[in-house]
């Protein structure tokens, strides 16, 4: 009997020790679930703070884009010098880009092309023809940044030859109005323009098209003077 007796013990204190590391476990799986939930939390919140980090620098970047275009364009004094301001500008802030400046004046659409590139020097003389009064205006009434797509819907009807060489953006100027201008950036296929580079150039525009609008209407009063 005792020997008996002492089995039992044996047994239970086993068992006791069994249930133990069961207990054991089971509160280091919990622990571990909490851990790996806490990190996937963590990991979300960091995920986070830096794409706000990104996206704040990304505004600082274009409110800076926006107010050195601005300052630049304290120098116009004429559609001219406007369009030449806001030409040279992109073309030396935009990596490689050209721009046709487009105003419109009694209906009539004013051209200035700028660029940098030799490679592209036959570009303006395809494109002209194809920026019509109509073009412009279907653009700013877009409320968007056209691609060469878009531009091809809009009776865009540059040569394939011409759409294989170059990526196109073409972008309103109408402030929420009637259609003033627009501006139409391009450079070599191969480099299509980034939404960070769009989305700078979109940030100017409506200033810019504040400015074509007191433009003209000084242009206006001083033909009547």
């Amino acid at each position: 009997m005792p020997k008996l007796g002492a089995n039992n013990r044996l047994f239970g204190d086993t068992l006791l020790k069994e249930q133990r590391n069961a207990r054991v476990k089971q509160l280091v799986r919990a622990l571990n679930r909490v851990r790996r939930i806490q990190k996937q939390k963590i990991d979300i919140l960091c995920n986070d703070i830096l794409k706000a980090h990104g996206e704040f620098i990304n505004h600082l970047k274009n409110f800076r884009f926006a107010a050195d275009f601005f300052e630049n364009l304290l120098e116009a004094t004429t559609p001219d010098s406007l369009a030449r301001c806001a030409g040279e500008f992109l073309t030396e802030n935009i990596e490689d880009c050209s721009v046709a400046v487009v105003f419109i004046t009694a209906s009539v659409p004013e051209i200035h092309f700028y660029s940098h590139n030799s490679h592209l020097e036959d570009i303006p003389s395809q494109l002209s023809p194809c920026l019509t009064a109509k073009m412009v205006e279907a653009v700013c009434h877009s409320s968007r940044v056209c691609d060469s797509n878009d531009l091809c819907e809009m009776e865009f009807f540059a040569g394939p030859a011409v759409l294989k060489k170059i990526s196109l953006a073409a972008i309103g100027l109408n402030n929420s109005g009637p259609a003033l201008g627009m501006l139409l950036l391009y450079r070599p296929a191969d480099c299509p323009f980034s939404k960070t580079e769009l989305t700078q150039v979109s940030s100017i525009t409506k200033g810019l098209s504040t400015a074509v609008k007191a433009m003209h209407g000084k242009t206006t009063c001083d033909n009547y003077a």
